[in-house]
This record gives C-alpha cells, structure tokens and sequence, in this order.
C-alpha cells in the first residue's frame, strides 16, 4: 500500500514536472534570441523581430503555466508538496519573464539608439558573454528537469554544473558593473539606467535557475526518498 502510494506521487510529479520541463524548452529559445540581441551590429528591424519571438514566447509560457495550475489543483499531491509545487512554477515562470524584461529593454535601448556610444557597445559585447552563461544555465535547467525523476545522481551533477555557472556571472556582474560606473561621465542617465537594468536582469536569471535547480532536487528526494 505505502509502495503504491510513493509511486502515485511520484507518477505526479513526473507529469508536472513534464510541463516544467516544456515551460523551460520556451526560456532556453528566448535566452538565445536575447544574447542574439545583443549583437550591436544587427539592425534594428532584426532586434524588433527577435523581441517580437521572446514576447510571443512568454504569452506561451503564461498558458503553460496555467495549464500547470490546473494540472496541480486536479492532483492528489499532499498538500506540503503542491505549495511546493506551486513556488517551483512561480520561479521557473519568473526566468522567462526576466528574459521577456531584457529582451523588451534592448529593443527600448536600440529604438533610442543608445547603442552609438562606443561605451554602450563595449558593455553590450560583456552583456552578450553575460548572456550566453545564462543560456548554458537555462540549458542546464531543462535537461535536469526532464531527467529529474530518472537519474537523481545525473541530476545533481546538472545542478552542480548550475551553481558554477551562477558563480562566473557574479563575476561577471561585478566586472560589468564596475565598467558601467567607472565610464559613467560618458554615459547619459538613460544608458546607465538601461545597462544596469540589464546587468542585473541577467544575474536573476542565472540565480532563478540555481534555486529551481535545489528545489527539484528538494522535491524529488522528498517523494523517491
């Protein structure tokens, strides 16, 4: 009977996490339009095109969302477990809205062409490198989503993977910074409201996907024990 039990529940969480993983697929495409957009060199109709893909993204990513709300409030999950559920779904939906939040900022940027100061470029060349960590972790995350409920030992490797990942960016994020504040003379109030604002946007993501990373290893060492 208990062996039943632990295996309905962890039939469960394989079917939200199923959906987790789908809503993740969307946030690994949206992280490489984003470092897309960050090449100066692309024309602005380009940038309003890549921005146009993350936002139809993120509406998609609303609808996974309540699909997975629904899936949750039909569940027999203990109740512990759905609030856990419940906070996974909330950060996982918050990585594609960071993205959806940079993505939109570098349209607003390249619309009022802060991109022709040479100290905008020079950051947005350390953005891009910023960015495409992010993507590895965003990468990282779908794959230990997936496998989550398979292989807990690869799972754990994915997410030790993450945490490095989430280290060099705070590297990274304190470099940019430094940059953004040392050239700030250079710099309109806009452009460093604009850098800044993408500086850290990135960072949340990377540090998002670290806590959803210990949070379904939380989840799934709790059902499979």
């Amino acid at each position: 009977m208990i062996f039943r039990s632990l295996k309905k529940l962890a039939n469960k969480g394989v079917d939200v996490f199923e959906k987790l993983a789908s809503h993740l697929e969307l946030s690994v495409k949206a992280a490489e339009l984003v470092e897309q957009e960050l090449d100066v060199a692309r024309e602005l109709n380009e940038v309003e095109s890549l921005t146009a893909q993350v936002i139809a993204l993120e509406k998609r990513g609303d609808e996974l969302a309540a699909e997975i709300t629904s899936l949750l409030t039909r569940s027999a999950l203990p109740l512990t477990m759905h609030s856990e559920f419940g906070r996974l779904l909330d950060m996982v939906d918050d990585v594609l809205d960071e993205l959806y939040f940079i993505a939109s900022e570098i349209s607003r940027g390249r619309r009022c062409g802060l991109h022709h100061n040479n100290r905008v470029k020079e950051v947005y060349r350390e953005l891009a490198a910023m960015s495409s960590i992010a993507r590895l972790a965003v990468q990282k995350l779908h794959e230990l989503t997936k496998l989550a409920f398979k292989d807990v030992d690869k799972a754990g490797a994915l997410s030790v993977e993450i945490d490095a990942y989430e280290d060099r960016v705070d590297e990274m994020r304190n470099s940019i910074m430094n940059r953004i504040y040392e050239c700030r003379n250079e710099l309109d109030t806009i452009s460093l409201f604009h850098l800044i604002e993408i500086t850290r946007a990135i960072d949340r993501v990377v540090d998002t996907c670290k806590d959803v990373a210990h949070t379904v290893l939380s989840i799934v060492t709790s059902v499979l024990g």
